[in-house]
């Protein structure tokens, strides 16, 4: 894998209290690995860079998913059809988009999957109980357009996570950086009540949540994901 962007990928399903100690085997293992080969210096782009999709369906989201969402599932971002896969393992109808045309591509080897952006959706109107987008707000050039094209064509709800902002304000007095700052695709950021603002815009009920723990400083926990539910009806279970 090329620059820790890439390194980092791998951690995007583990939320334990080992978090911290798998983070600094990859940076071991990150600069060992250019050491070895006698680099004489890095360069921006060998840390600042987009990683591979993500190979495991984060165990939150996917508990919250099977809570709230209907039968028929869009998966915006679906990468290579990870998430798609296990919704219809448990029984849901799940297929994917995809803005990057090789991993649609590969998706489409395990699933039903469209060469497609968030912002512009080829599908009728109310095509689709709920949408999902995991880790996908945060890299949209236009997330307002996305949002309404996503209120076109969902039924009923839309489940999304996204990067926490809130714990720079804390790691900023340790002259610490949450990894995701490394991302350069990253250009959308949110705290918690950033974006229940933001999706309270297009529905009418929306619930955000914390997830991921990955320090407890003075107490205080840390949390690197946010959660949310966004629907036209009361949330509950489905």
């Amino acid at each position: 894998m090329k620059g820790i962007g890439r390194l980092l990928k791998q951690l995007k399903a583990v939320f334990t209290p080992s978090l911290s100690r798998g983070m600094k085997k990859i940076y071991s293992d990150f600069f060992n690995m250019h050491e070895e080969n006698q680099v004489l210096m890095l360069h921006r782009k060998d840390l600042y860079t987009p990683g591979p999709p993500h190979q495991h369906f984060s165990p939150m989201m996917l508990e919250m998913v099977e809570k709230h969402a209907g039968h028929k599932i869009l998966d915006i971002g679906c990468g290579h059809g990870v998430n798609c896969i296990e919704l219809n393992n448990r029984g849901f109808h799940c297929i994917g988009i995809e803005a990057k045309e090789e991993y649609a591509c590969e998706a489409r080897k395990h699933v039903e999957a469209y060469h497609m952006r968030a912002e512009k959706l080829e599908f009728p109107d109310k095509s689709f109980d709920t949408v999902i987008m995991l880790e996908v707000l945060e890299h949209l050039a236009d997330p307002y357009a996305a949002l309404s094209e996503i209120v076109r064509v969902a039924r009923k709800n839309l489940i999304l996570s996204v990067p926490n902002l809130s714990p720079l304000e804390v790691c900023v007095e340790y002259n610490v950086i949450m990894h995701h700052f490394f991302e350069p695709t990253h250009v959308n950021f949110f705290t918690k009540s950033m974006l229940e603002r933001f999706l309270k815009k297009y529905f009418p009920y929306v619930e955000v949540g914390e997830f991921g723990q990955f320090f407890n400083i003075s107490g205080k926990k840390l949390y690197y994901h946010l959660s949310a539910a966004a629907s036209f009806d009361p949330i509950g279970r489905r």
